[in-house]
C-alpha cells in the first residue's frame, strides 16, 4: 500500500511536471492577481489570500509564495487543480495554513508575519501582478495616568500643569488622546483637548510605547472638572486611563459689592443716624477675605452662605463729615477688589436770607419800576433746596414757586408790599426702612417800588414857515416825586429848561425832532449808585414849503445835461427833489413818438431812480423829472431836463408797415418803412434793391421807381407794374455802426387772371374731338380753366374744369360722348379767387358722319320716317301734359338731366361713356352735375349758378355760326346774360 501511494505520488508528480513543460509557453496571454481579507490582522487571528487567474488557458495549478523576513521562504505550497485542488507536495504543516483551489488561509498570524510579502502563480509560469504585504496588530493593554502623582491636581487659573500618559506596547504605534470630563471616570464622550500635547514612542520587545505629555493651562470654568487620557492602536479598541481632580484656584470673576446700594454711588443718611452697610463677595476658589474702612465703624464676622461670603460695618456720622466707605476683598489668586460708597450727611435748610443782583439785602428792598431786576431768595442745607423747594407769597396768596421772584415784564407800582419767602425740602436717606424727614423754614421782606415821571402824550406840530409855535412837556410825577423837565431839539443839541418853549417865527432850520424829558433820582436796592428815573418823548415840528428839483442826470454823468453813449450802455437815472411834505416825483422823456411820457411815477418821496438795463435806439430822447406836493401848483411844478442820444446801428422802429404788398398790373405798389438810428441816416444811406433771379441790384430814381427818404424814413414806389416788377425788394440803411440793416419786401400780384388764348381742335371722330389752348398769367392766384360745349342746337352747355399746372403752358382736353355728324360749339376762359378773366374765346367744329346703312324701299324710308314722326310727336305731347299737372302748369318746365342722358348715342340704347378708351392722356378731372332745363332765359345763365365770387359774371357775344376754326373773343362785363344751365362739380376729365 505504501509503494503503491508512493508510486501513485511520483506518478501524479510526473504527470504534473510534464503537464507544466507542455503548458509553459501558453502563459503570455493570461493574468493573475492575489488579494486578502483583511489589511491589517490582528495577532492570533487568521488571513485569507485570494488567487484570481483570467485567461484562455486550462488552469492546471496555483502557487503560494512568501518572501518574509526569514531567509528562506516560509510558504511554497502548490495546488494542483487536476487532483481535485490537492497540495502538490508533501512534508508541510497543514495545521498552520488551509486551502481551497484558489485561497490559502493563515490560521494564527503571529508579530512574526509582520511585513511578509506574499504573491502566487497560476501554472507556475504566470506571476500575479502584485502582492500582499500582512501588517499584524497587537493592540495596547494598558494606557496609565503618571503624572501627577496626587489624585488632584491644583493649579492657578492662568497658569500651567504637566500631565502625563503611558501606553502599554503594541502595533501599530498607539495614539494618545486628552479629555476633560464633568465626572471621575474617563469617557471619550468629554471635552477634547487639542492643543499643547506631546508624544514620544519607544520600541520593547518588538511592540511600540507611546508617553503622551499634556502642557494645561487652567481658567476658572476647569474647577472641579477631571483630566484623563484615552489611547488606542486598532480601530475602535479604546483603553481609558484614571482621572485627576482639577482644583483650580481663581479669585471672583466681579468685585464685591454692598448689599442692596450695588447700583449707587452716594449713600444718603441724616445727620447723626445710625447706620449698617452689608459687603458681598461671590465666587472665586477659594472665597475672598472681607474687610471695610468706614468712619471707624464696627465690623461683624464674616458670613459664608451659597457661593458667598459677607461682612457689615455699623457707624454714625455728623454735618459735614461726608466721606467713603471702602469693602476690599483679597484672594491668593488675584489682586485686590474694592467696592466703595461715598457717604453724604444730609441735613434741613437754613433760615433764608435775600439778594437783589447777586447782592444781600436787609428785610427792604427797592426796585425800579418795569425793570427786569429780581430777588432771590437763599438758604443752605442737604439736599441743598433746588428752585423749585421755594415758595414766595403775598397776603397768603402764592406768587412763585421758585427761589427767584421776579415779574413779567418788570415789577409793577401794584407789586410793592410784604412778601414772605418759604423753603421746604425733603431728606430722603437711602436706607428704605427709615422714612423721609420734611423740613421747611421762611423769612420776610418788603418792596419799594420806584418809578420815573410819566410823561403826557407829545404830538408832532406842523406850521408854515413864518407862523409862531409854542412847545409844551406835561407829566405825572414818579417815586419819589422830585422832578425836572428839559425840551431838547435833537439835530442841534439845543435845550431849553422848564415845561414849555416858544418860537416866534418858524424857519425851515426850525424843522425836525424834539424830545421832552422829565427826570428823577431813584436808589434802588442792592446798587451803589443812584440811578436816573426819566421818561422822554420825542415828537418833531413840520414845517412846510415848496417843491424843488435839486439834482437830476445819469449816475455816469451826474452834471451833464447832454448825454450820448453806445449802445448796450447801462443808463442809471436819479432825480432828488427837495419838498415838504413830500413830493410827487415824475420821470419821464420826450422822442418823435411820444411827448412827455411818463417812465416812473412816486408819490411821497423825496427821490426817484430808474434804470435802462441795455440801451438802444428807442431810448434815444429828451429825459425830464418834474415833482411837486401840496403847496406847489403842477402847472408850475420845477424841472430837469437832460438829452441822451444811443449810438446804434439802423434797426425797425416798430411802427406800422407792411413786407408783403399785393397788386395789380398796370397799378402803383409803394413800401415805406421807418428805422430807428443814431446818428440819422443820411438820405444817401437808404439804398433799395430788387432781385433779379440771381442777386439783389440797386434801383435808382425813375420813371419806374420813386424814393423818397427823409430823416429816419423812407418811401419806395413802383409805378405802372408790369409782371417782371412782382418780385422781392431788399432795403439796405447805413450809419456808419455795424451792422446795416437789411430788410425784405414782397411785390406780389393779385388780379384776375389773363385769359387763355390759341383755343383750336384736332383729332375730331363721331363722338370725340380733342381742344387744345395756351395758358397765360394767373394773375398771382391758381387759376381753373371753364371749358363750355354744346351742339348748335341745344339750349344748354355742358361744363367742364381744369386746374391749372406749375409750368405748364399748352393744354388739351378730349370731349367725349358727342353725337356724329353732329356741329358743337365751345366756349373757354379762366377764373381765380379774384374772379374771372376779362374776356373768353370760342369756337365750332363737326363731328364725323358715321356710315350710313344700305337704303332700303322708298316706301318703307317714307313709312318708318312717318311712323316715327308721330310717335315722336304723341310723346312729346304726353311728356308735357304730365309735366304740366306736376308742375301746376309752370310756365317753366324744368327737370333732371344727367351727362349720360346729354350724351345718349342716337343710335343706340346706351349713354357713351365719357370715362371709355377714348380719353387719352388725362392728367386733371372732370364732373358733371345735374343741371335744370329753363326754356324761357339765355343759354349763358348757366354759369351763374356755379360762381359765387365778384359780381362781374361773363357775358358772350353770339357765336360764329360759320363752324370754322377761327377763334372769338369775348368780354366779360358785369350784368350780361350768364349761364344756368349748367353746375361745376368735382372735375371728371383731364386736362392734357
Amino acid at each position: 500500500m505504501y509503494e503503491n501511494a508512493v508510486m501513485s505520488s511520483l506518478h501524479l508528480r510526473v504527470t504534473f511536471v510534464i503537464f507544466i513543460v507542455c503548458r509553459i509557453y501558453l502563459g503570455a496571454d493570461a493574468s493573475v492577481t492575489i488579494s486578502s481579507s483583511a489589511a491589517t490582522v490582528p495577532e492570533g487571528s487568521s488571513l485569507t489570500f485570494t488567487c484570481t487567474y483570467t485567461g484562455n488557458e486550462q488552469l492546471s495549478s496555483i502557487r503560494w509564495e512568501n518572501n518574509g523576513n526569514n531567509s528562506g521562504r516560509k510558504y511554497d505550497i502548490i495546488i494542483i487543480q487536476a487532483q481535485s485542488c490537492s497540495i502538490f507536495q508533501s512534508g508541510l504543516d497543514e495545521t498552520l495554513f488551509t486551502y481551497t483551489c484558489f485561497t490559502l488561509t493563515i490560521l494564527n498570524v503571529t508579530r512574526d508575519y509582520q511585513n511578509d510579502n506574499f504573491t502566487c502563480k497560476a501554472n507556475l509560469n504566470i506571476r500575479s501582478r502584485n502582492s500582499v504585504t500582512v501588517i499584524v496588530a497587537v493592540p495596547i493593554s494598558t494606557v496609565v495616568l503618571t503624572s501627577p502623582t496626587g489624585s488632584n491636581a491644583t493649579v492657578n487659573a492662568g497658569t500651567s500643569q504637566k500631565f502625563t500618559c503611558r501606553t502599554s506596547g503594541g502595533l501599530p504605534q498607539p495614539t494618545v488622546e486628552w479629555y476633560k470630563t464633568s465626572s471621575n471616570s474617563c469617557t471619550r464622550n468629554g471635552v477634547k483637548i487639542m492643543n499643547s500635547i506631546s508624544s514620544s514612542p519607544h520600541e520593547s520587545n518588538d511592540l511600540i510605547q507611546v508617553e503622551s505629555s499634556l502642557l494645561f493651562t487652567a481658567s476658572s470654568l476647569d474647577n472641579n472638572l477631571w483630566i484623563c487620557c484615552a489611547a488606542s492602536n486598532i480601530n475602535s479598541q479604546w483603553k481609558l486611563s484614571g482621572t485627576k481632580l482639577l482644583d483650580v484656584r481663581y479669585s471672583p470673576s466681579d468685585p464685591p459689592v454692598i448689599d442692596d446700594y450695588n447700583t449707587i454711588t452716594d449713600y444718603q443718611m441724616i445727620e447723626n443716624s445710625t447706620e449698617r452697610l452689608t459687603c458681598r463677595s461671590t465666587g472665586g476658589n477659594p472665597l475672598a477675605s472681607l474687610a471695610w474702612s468706614c468712619y471707624n465703624g464696627t465690623e461683624s464676622t464674616p458670613n459664608i452662605s451659597g457661593g458667598s461670603v459677607s461682612r457689615s460695618v455699623q457707624f454714625t456720622a455728623r454735618r459735614n463729615q461726608d466721606n467713603t466707605c471702602t469693602c476690599t476683598a483679597t484672594h491668593e489668586a488675584g489682586p485686590l477688589q474694592k467696592a466703595t460708597l461715598y457717604v453724604n450727611i444730609i441735613y434741613p435748610p437754613s433760615i433764608p436770607e435775600f439778594k437783589v443782583n447777586g447782592t444781600p439785602v436787609d428785610i427792604a428792598v427797592s426796585i425800579i419800576k418795569d425793570s427786569a431786576q429780581t430777588v432771590t431768595c437763599h438758604s443752605f442745607g442737604k439736599p441743598n433746596p433746588s428752585t423749585n423747594d421755594f415758595t414766595w407769597t403775598k397776603e397768603r396768596i402764592v406768587v412763585s414757586s421758585n427761589s427767584v421772584l421776579s415779574w413779567a415784564g418788570g415789577i409793577r407800582i401794584q407789586d410793592g408790599g410784604s412778601y414772605k419767602c418759604t423753603v421746604t425740602t425733603t431728606m430722603t436717606p437711602s436706607d428704605t426702612n427709615k422714612s423721609p424727614v420734611i423740613k421747611a423754614v421762611s423769612s420776610d421782606i418788603t418792596m419799594d417800588v420806584l418809578y420815573s415821571p410819566r410823561l403826557h402824550q407829545l404830538l408832532s406840530l406842523s406850521a408854515l414857515e413864518g407862523e409862531s409855535l409854542t412847545l409844551k412837556c406835561e407829566y405825572e410825577p414818579g417815586n419819589p416825586t422830585e422832578t425836572t423837565v428839559v425840551i431838547d431839539r435833537l439835530y442841534d443839541r439845543i435845550t431849553w429848561t422848564g415845561r414849555t418853549h416858544f418860537i416866534p417865527s418858524l424857519k425851515r432850520s426850525d424843522a425836525g425832532m424834539y424830545s421832552c424829558t422829565a427826570r428823577n433820582i431813584m436808589k434802588p436796592s442792592g446798587q451803589q449808585n443812584e440811578i436816573v428815573g426819566e421818561e422822554t418823548g420825542i415828537f418833531q415840528i413840520n414845517v412846510w414849503y415848496k417843491t424843488s428839483v435839486s439834482k437830476f442826470g445819469l449816475t455816469s454823468h451826474p452834471d451833464a445835461i447832454t448825454v450820448t453813449v453806445d449802445e448796450n450802455a447801462t443808463l442809471n437815472f436819479f432825480c432828488e427833489v427837495d419838498s415838504n411834505p413830500n413830493s410827487t416825483i415824475i420821470f419821464g422823456k420826450s422822442d418823435r413818438l411820444q411827448y412827455n411820457a411818463t417812465l416812473k411815477r412816486t408819490d411821497g418821496f423825496l427821490h426817484l431812480a430808474f434804470d435802462v438795463q441795455q440801451s438802444d435806439c428807442l431810448d434815444t430822447a429828451s429825459y425830464f423829472c418834474l415833482g411837486y406836493n401840496n403847496y406847489t401848483e403842477i402847472e408850475t411844478a420845477p424841472r430837469k431836463e437832460m438829452d441822451v442820444y444811443v449810438r446804434c446801428s439802423p434797426r425797425t422802429s416798430g411802427g406800422q408797415w407792411e413786407s408783403n404788398v399785393t397788386a395789380a398790373t398796370g397799378g402803383n405798389a409803394t413800401f415805406s418803412f421807418d428805422v430807428v438810428a443814431y446818428p440819422v441816416p443820411n438820405i444817401d444811406e437808404y439804398v433799395w434793391h430788387k432781385w433779379n433771379g440771381i442777386t439783389f441790384s440797386q434801383v435808382h430814381i425813375s420813371d419806374k421807381y420813386t424814393i423818397n427818404n427823409t430823416g429816419v424814413s423812407t418811401m419806395f414806389t413802383i409805378n405802372d407794374i408790369e409782371e417782371d416788377d412782382f418780385s422781392a425788394y431788399l432795403l439796405t440803411v447805413s450809419n456808419g455802426i455795424n451792422p446795416d440793416f437789411n430788410k425784405i419786401f414782397n411785390l406780389s400780384p393779385q388780379d384776375v387772371p389773363q385769359c387763355p388764348t390759341g383755343l383750336t381742335y384736332s383729332a375730331t371722330t363721331s363722338s370725340s374731338a380733342t381742344i387744345e389752348w395756351i395758358s397765360h398769367f394767373n394773375g398771382g392766384l391758381k387759376q381753373t380753366f371753364i371749358i363750355l360745349y354744346k351742339m348748335t342746337e341745344r339750349s344748354e352747355y355742358l361744363v367742364l374744369t381744369a386746374d391749372e399746372i406749375d409750368q405748364k403752358i399748352v393744354y388739351e382736353i378730349i370731349l367725349t360722348g358727342l353725337n356724329d355728324g353732329s356741329t358743337y360749339e365751345v366756349i373757354l376762359f379762366s377764373r381765380n379767387e379774384k374772379g374771372n378773366c376779362k374776356q373768353n374765346t370760342s369756337l365750332r367744329f363737326d363731328t364725323e358722319v358715321l356710315v350710313e346703312s344700305p337704303p332700303g324701299t322708298i316706301g318703307s324710308i317714307v313709312g318708318g320716317t312717318t311712323g316715327g314722326i308721330m310717335a315722336a310727336i304723341i310723346l312729346v305731347i304726353v311728356v308735357v301734359i304730365v309735366l304740366r299737372r306736376k308742375y301746376n302748369f309752370d310756365c317753366l318746365c324744368s327737370f333732371r338731366v344727367s351727362r349720360k342722358d346729354l350724351h345718349h348715342d342716337a343710335n343706340t340704347d346706351n349713354g357713351i361713356d365719357t370715362q371709355g378708351a377714348n380719353n387719352r392722356g388725362y392728367n386733371a378731372t372732370q364732373t358733371y352735375e345735374d343741371i335744370s332745363m329753363v326754356t324761357d332765359k339765355s343759354l349763358y345763365d348757366a354759369m351763374d349758378n356755379r360762381d359765387n365770387g365778384p359780381d362781374s359774371s361773363h357775358l358772350y357775344t353770339p357765336l360764329d355760326a360759320s363752324g370754322s376754326k377761327k377763334n372769338v373773343s369775348y368780354d366779360n362785363v358785369k350784368d350780361d346774360p350768364v349761364y344756368n344751365n349748367t353746375m361745376l362739380k368735382d372735375p371728371a376729365q383731364s386736362v392734357l
